[in-house]
This record gives structure tokens, C-alpha cells and sequence, in this order.
């Protein structure tokens, strides 16, 4: 058999698969379209829901069914619901210190001075009204008395009460540092306690001191006892007052 006979009959046998192919397609399609109105011309029923039922009302809440969750926290293990309220601390006052002892008066035009220190035996200084002294602030002072303020607490003393008794004179500040002091003048054989010519006013008697008198101040003789400011220099306003 020749080619040409050949590719004749392939031709005739590819035409008839691309008919078959068609055909099929055809039923398909056909087949297809019949199944679509079928289901779009079905009608629908209607069905009737059932009765919606009503919600339960949640509970109120309450604080006591929770008092686990504050009480074994896991996150906190010392949580304690009970509130310990500490009682405010009261501290105890604080004691006043002793006074400030007084060496010396000095009255002067610009006002009045004292030679004081803050304990006996201890470095004085000149002080005024105003200034501090140790724990103490001087409100006022005169020849005869001062008044200290201590913590807003105002102390009234008069200065024979101030005195430093011990027969020592303080040493100022800085005198340690100081070139060495002079030697004493010769000493004098001091008078015995005596008294001197009478001063004063008939309600008020006094005497006056008797030169180089070292008697201590606060000594009685005869019913009068001794008063003054002791100082650096000596006792100033010595005189004799009734002990009463």
C-alpha cells in the first residue's frame, strides 16, 4: 500500500475522534444544563424555629465567695487581709541640758555683755542679747538676770544663780594656742570675811564689800549674805544683802 492511502485513513480516523469528541461534550453539556433547572425550580419550605428560651439572669456578685483569691494569692504568699494599724510612735521629751554658766557682767553704753560658757570649766566667750550659748539662745539680759529660750521654752535665772561656784575661771577659746601667759602679780594676804560701811535704803538694807574680800560668793555674816558676778577680773557688784 502506497503512503497517500494511509494519511487518508489517519485523516478520516482523527476527523471521526474530533465527532466523538463533540458529541460527548455535547451530552455533557445537555446533561448539565437539565440537572441546573431541576434544582432551581424546586421550592422551598418553611420551616418554623423553635421558641427562643430566655436567658438566665446571672447571679450578683459577692465579695465573700472571692476571699480566697485574696487570701492565697500566688503570685504574693505574705498577702494578709487583716490590717495591722501601728500605734503612732511617742518619743520621750528630751531633758534640758544644765544652764550655761556666767564668769562676768559687763555693762556697757552699746548694751549689756556676759562672759559665759556653755558648761563649767568649759571655753567662754563674750555673748550679748541674741546670741546663742550651747543649746540656749539669750532673749534678754541685764546685771541682774537673763533669759534663755531653749526649744521654745523661755527660762528666766538671775545671774548669782548662774555663777560658776567652783573657784575656777574658764579658759577662753583659742587660748591653748596662745603664747604662754604672763606670770601673777605678787599675791596680797587677803582680809577675812567682814562687812563694809552700810549703802542701800531703810526697806532695803545693804553693805558694800570690803577691798580684797576673796570670801566666796554666797558667804552670811551677821545675817547678810554676799552677792555679785564673778568675773575674770573679780567679783563685780559685790554687796551685802539680808539672807532672808
Amino acid at each position: 500500500m502506497s503512503a497517500k492511502p494511509k494519511l487518508i485513513a489517519l485523516n478520516l480516523a482523527l476527523a471521526a475522534g474530533l465527532i466523538l469528541i463533540a458529541w460527548q461534550g455535547r451530552v455533557r453539556w445537555n446533561e448539565a444544563q437539565a440537572e441546573r433547572k431541576s434544582s432551581l425550580n424546586i421550592p422551598v419550605k418553611h420551616v418554623t424555629p423553635p421558641p427562643i428560651a430566655p436567658v438566665q439572669k446571672p447571679e450578683a456578685i459577692q465579695a465573700a465567695k472571692y476571699v480566697d483569691i485574696a487570701t492565697k494569692n500566688l503570685f504574693s504568699k505574705d498577702r494578709n487581709p487583716t490590717v495591722i494599724v501601728e500605734a503612732p510612735r511617742v518619743e520621750a521629751p528630751r531633758p534640758m541640758p544644765p544652764l550655761p554658766v556666767v564668769y562676768g557682767i559687763m555693762t556697757l553704753p552699746s548694751g549689756t555683755k556676759a562672759i559665759m560658757s556653755d558648761r563649767a570649766g568649759g571655753a567662754s566667750k563674750s555673748v550679748r542679747e541674741g546670741d546663742s550659748i550651747g543649746d540656749f539662745k539669750i532673749l534678754a539680759l541685764n546685771a541682774k538676770s537673763v533669759t534663755f529660750d531653749w526649744n521654745g521654752k523661755q527660762v528666766e535665772k538671775n545671774i548669782d544663780e548662774l555663777v560658776d561656784h567652783s573657784g575656777g575661771v574658764a579658759a577662753s577659746a583659742g587660748a591653748s594656742a596662745g603664747p604662754a601667759a604672763p606670770p601673777p602679780p605678787p599675791t596680797v594676804a587677803p582680809t577675812p570675811a567682814t562687812l563694809g560701811p552700810p549703802s542701800g535704803t531703810p526697806d532695803a538694807p545693804t553693805r558694800d564689800c570690803q577691798p580684797r574680800d576673796t570670801s566666796p560668793i554666797g558667804t552670811v555674816v551677821d545675817g547678810y549674805r554676799k552677792t555679785g558676778a564673778m568675773t575674770p577680773f573679780g567679783i563685780m557688784n559685790c554687796n551685802w544683802v539680808l539672807n532672808k
